[in-house]
């Protein structure tokens, strides 16, 4: 029975360590979530703040073969 004990004991550690161990990943997989999301919202305002390279369509120029 003791060795049975042990056994499920030794098992717990495993699965307490593999639990940790993942959730550290999680984590670190958090921390890089935050930042890339924090770079996209900069490259958006960015974006939003540039003039638009697009002429509107009334001053567009037609092509040649029109």
């Amino acid at each position: 029975m003791d060795q049975r004990i042990e056994a499920v004991e030794l098992k717990l550690m495993d699965l307490e360590l593999t639990v940790e161990q993942l959730n550290n990943v999680v984590i670190d997989q958090q921390q890089t979530i935050d930042v890339l999301v924090r770079k996209i919202e900069e490259y958006k305002r960015r974006l939003e703040s540039m003039d638009s390279p697009l002429a509107p369509v009334s001053e567009e120029t037609l092509p040649p073969h029109y």
